[in-house]
């Protein structure tokens, strides 16, 4: 990780305007691209500030701004790191749901609406994430098997759906079937699939090459030059030691 900082005087003489903080932040991000890195934070006067809020910073001012920091992280990690999360997560959430299956089938719902919520939780947590890893990783690593991958997020969102449709109709039965068959089927297609992936992004990352050109997609920007022409990063002051650690990237 890398950590950035430049001051409220430098930005100002860098865009000849008082141009708003999403401008900057547009800029940084492009610039990033070049490097197959990614922004983990901002941290504005001080103040960190989340994902949610930079749309409410961007109309912030330079004029306002004393300092601005950023840490940025290498695409390349965040991409093994996720996948090696959920392939390290994914056999317990499996013994979890086949568990839990087998105390429904028992006992019904009395004592367990707690787990079953955070079972279909996690769930749509790994749906999310895989679909965010999937634009993160662009075409290079899904050439060859994109229907695959799309049936499984297909099947993933319809076990969902069907495990939230027993528990609001109390149906037990059908949602123990669901937990056992359906979503415990689901879970073993993605491991397979992220097994897979890891071993083809390890194996690129070994011969050079990068993890994923769409970084773009994973926030949403586009690349823009401050107001010399010049590109951001040739007046970012960086930091050292990093001393930060929290990746904004799901793992």
């Amino acid at each position: 990780m890398e950590r950035f900082k430049v001051t409220g005087p430098e930005l100002r003489e860098f865009y000849k305007a008082n141009v708003e903080l999403a401008r900057v932040f547009y800029d940084i991000e492009s610039d990033l691209r070049a490097t197959n890195s990614v922004v983990c934070r901002y941290i504005v006067n001080g103040l960190e500030i989340s994902e949610d809020d930079e749309v409410r910073f961007g109309s912030v001012s330079l004029e306002q701004i004393e300092t601005l920091e950023y840490q940025t992280e290498d695409n390349n990690v965040i991409v093994k790191s996720v996948l090696r999360g959920w392939i390290e997560a994914l056999p317990e959430l499996m013994e979890q749901t086949e568990r839990l299956c087998n105390r429904i089938r028992v006992q019904g719902f009395q004592g367990h609406l707690k787990a079953i919520s955070e079972l279909v939780e996690n769930c749509e947590f790994l749906i999310e994430s895989v679909i965010s890893l999937k634009v993160l990783l662009g075409d290079r690593y899904l050439i060859g098997c994109h229907t695959i991958w799309l049936n499984v997020e297909a099947e993933s969102k319809k076990a969902v759906l069907q495990a939230l449709h027993a528990l609001e109709n109390k149906n037990f039965v059908l949602l123990a079937d669901v937990l056992e068959y359906d979503l415990n089927n689901v879970l073993q297609m993605w491991l397979d699939k992220l097994q897979n992936l890891e071993s083809l992004v390890l194996g690129k990352a070994t011969n050079g090459e990068h993890a994923g050109s769409n970084v773009r997609n994973l926030r949403g920007h586009g690349s823009q030059q401050g107001g010399d022409g010049a590109s951001f990063s040739s007046f970012a002051n960086q930091i050292r030691p990093n001393s930060m650690g929290r990746k904004r990237f799901a793992n």
